[in-house]
């Protein structure tokens, strides 16, 4: 028996390049398929920089059964390049006050009614920064001996001076804490809300176009539209406008829509964001999907316990609709999960990494596995 599965991955925000990212994988099916008793290769790899993606074929077989995968892993590293590679300060004085819009335009307070945890992801940088300003003006005030000074000119010489060793401490030990990646994509979040990165606005209608394309121009399987952490973000927006552009597309078909860890409420949540709900009500509406969203407590950077849909107030859903909550440590062997629970940030990956022990949940095995993708 052979069958055939089409995915279109779309990865989160690491500014890795897609080859790194399906040697990763590659990595991690190697890993997956001796675990599960079958074998997995990956027969070649097409590199589309003008569509932003690469194009991969692979083939798992056991006993008795094939599965070919096509894998279209979408790029967007280069537009992740360019907050993150800009130099500090500058970046972080272009980003920081994106990242404080959330708070004014009252997106945050959203978020403490849906998801406290992430509440509590939210305000880190903010708690972290307002520490080393802590520090950096009492060692201020300490070495210039003004500590105890209520002279006005004691705290004007002090402030500019702790100002920037505050600047110098978000870079280190700053970066040990990801205090800047983590400021980066609010600014990028922010410029999602608004539309104002022509670079995110025509990578939309690429995606879109090859999601399109890609379902359109074979008959698999299994089709399953794949986002992890922002990944589910533009795993939305291409799905959504490639349905309003033929809304027919997936007639006779059926997919399902991977969300792991998902981001989508950290724009969604925005009010500037409607764009965003409506999008999300696109497919909501769409009876040829099924939503599996994947969440687990572990993750401080995913809306833990949140139904996406009720949060957005959108009904009714014609699309299927699974939210699973799951645990690491029931997957991973306790060595590894307690180096990975050290970095929130390679807590928030392990969704897509190889697991040590069989669970339904397995991400890997969802993309090159024997068993069928639930269908709504």
């Amino acid at each position: 028996m052979t069958h055939t599965r089409l995915v279109l991955n779309f990865p989160g925000f690491e500014k890795t390049p897609v080859g790194h990212q399906l040697d990763r994988i590659r990595h991690g099916a190697e890993k997956t398929a001796a675990l599960w008793d079958y074998r997995n290769r990956r027969i070649d790899i097409e590199d589309r920089p003008a569509e932003s993606c690469a194009v991969s074929r692979w083939q798992s077989e056991g006993d008795g059964w094939t599965v070919e995968t096509r894998l279209v892993q979408f790029d967007w590293h280069d537009i992740i390049e360019t907050y993150e590679n800009a130099p500090h300060p500058r970046a972080f004085f272009a980003n920081f006050p994106k990242f404080l819009a959330f708070f004014a335009d009252g997106t945050v307070a959203r978020y403490f009614r849906h998801a406290k945890r992430y509440f509590g992801f939210t305000i880190f940088p903010l708690l972290l920064i307002g520490a080393f300003f802590a520090v950096a003006l009492a060692l201020t005030l300490g070495v210039a001996g003004l500590a105890g000074s209520g002279s006005i000119a004691a705290w004007l010489v002090a402030l500019p001076v702790a100002l920037a060793a505050t600047l110098l401490l978000c870079k280190w030990p700053g970066e040990r804490f990801y205090l800047l990646l983590t400021v980066n994509d609010w600014g990028f979040a922010r410029d999602m809300v608004n539309r104002s990165n022509p670079l995110i606005e025509e990578r939309y209608r690429r995606f879109a176009r090859v999601l399109a394309r890609e379902i359109s121009g074979g008959r698999h399987d299994d089709i399953v539209v794949a986002g992890h952490s922002f990944g589910a973000v533009w795993a939305v927006a291409a799905l959504a406008l490639a349905l309003q552009e033929n809304p027919a597309l997936l007639a006779g078909r059926k997919a399902v829509f991977l969300a792991l860890g998902s981001s989508l409420l950290k724009i969604a949540f925005a009010p500037g964001a409607q764009f965003m709900r409506d999008w999300t009500a696109r497919i909501a509406a769409e009876p040829g999907v099924f939503w599996h969203e994947i969440q687990t407590k572990d993750d401080l950077i995913a809306f833990y316990k949140a139904d996406p849909f009720a949060a957005l107030g959108i009904a009714p859903l014609r699309a299927g609709l699974k939210i699973e909550r799951i645990r690491f440590r029931d997957s991973m062997d306790k060595s590894r999960y307690r180096a990975m629970r050290k970095s929130f940030y390679r807590t928030h990956r392990q969704y897509i990494l190889y697991q040590d022990k069989r669970v339904a949940h397995d991400y890997l095995n969802r993309l090159f596995g024997p068993a069928a993708q639930r269908q709504g």
